[in-house]
């Protein structure tokens, strides 16, 4: 696999002037603020390097905050010899992203479909990441107990079968603000946002029907999680819907630690309260 190399080209440093890095044949855009320890930001679906962006400067005052757009995400062009859009792709971008930087194991920080690439990645690679702050990680093969399985079967169908069926009638827009309204656990979530954030969505539109399709994710299971050789924190909000909050549960119970259930907060908690958010990171990442 080739690794990055995190010269990168195109703008100054600092979290609002994107660069740009070879991963593995794609050129990926990223941003990155202070010095230090570095500390790696994932973005989920129908997102980029730029919902981190209240978030690098926080974390940036004491480390060296990156964040970068993963494969097919973000505004750039696609490579027509891609591999397919998928979480052991992005598992194999983040593990080349991290050899890339050049400074040794660093912490990651994970939202939802990233969650599952970072497990996969500190499975293979335990000596790039130093540790993993992972919220509601999304998929789930490590969910065993019958009644978690049928809960979150209705509520995946409730979720999602809207979302699949905008999808496939070509509706990209309508799909985003049924997965935002569905993750913000309201009608009308989605429309209430600031017109940034809603831009952001909206020009990841196109990697709904990827998502969708992609390949079957790496099975991970609950003894693989217990075997993990780096200290992982998975939070999860105590208000969260089945789809996140019973794969984020059986995750926890599977991972050796101690874990973070958020008081009142749903899957939308890094958005929702980027400060909160950032002050439990840094006091994960300070106490590794």
């Amino acid at each position: 696999m080739a690794a990055a190399s995190l010269v990168g080209h195109g703008g100054p440093d600092g979290a609002q002037a994107p660069r740009f890095v070879e991963v593995n044949g794609a050129r990926l855009a990223y941003v990155e603020q202070g010095q230090g320890t570095p500390v790696v930001f994932l973005h989920g679906a129908v997102s980029d390097h730029r919902l981190w962006d209240r978030h690098l400067p926080i974390v940036g005052e004491r480390h060296r905050a990156i964040a970068y757009s993963q494969r097919y995400f973000g505004t750039g062009a696609w490579g027509s010899s891609w591999p397919p859009f998928g979480v052991q792709t992005h598992a194999d971008d983040l593990v080349a992203f991290l050899r890339g930087l050049g400074a040794g194991p660093a912490h990651v920080v994970a939202w939802s479909y990233a969650g599952h690439g970072v497990l996969t990645a500190a499975l293979a690679h335990p000596e790039l990441i130093r540790s993993a702050f992972i919220h509601e990680p999304g998929v789930p093969s490590y969910v065993t107990d019958p009644a978690e399985l049928s809960a979150l079967g209705d509520d995946v169908k409730a979720m999602f079968g809207p979302v699949f069926g905008a999808v496939e009638r070509g509706e990209l827009q309508e799909a985003v603000r049924l997965l935002l309204d569905g993750s913000g656990q309201r009608e009308g979530y989605f429309a209430a946002q600031p017109a940034e954030r809603q831009a952001i969505n909206l020009d990841n539109a196109r990697t709904m029907p990827l998502l969708l399709s992609q390949p079957q994710p790496p099975a991970i299971t609950c003894v693989d999680l217990a075997s993990l050789k780096v200290p992982v924190t998975i939070a999860h909000g105590e208000l969260s819907r089945p789809t996140f909050g019973v794969v984020s549960r059986a995750a926890a119970r599977c991972i050796p630690g101690q874990h973070l259930v958020v008081p009142g907060a749903t899957h939308m908690w890094p958005e929702e309260d980027a400060a909160a958010f950032c002050a439990a990171v840094l006091r994960f990442i300070e106490a590794v």
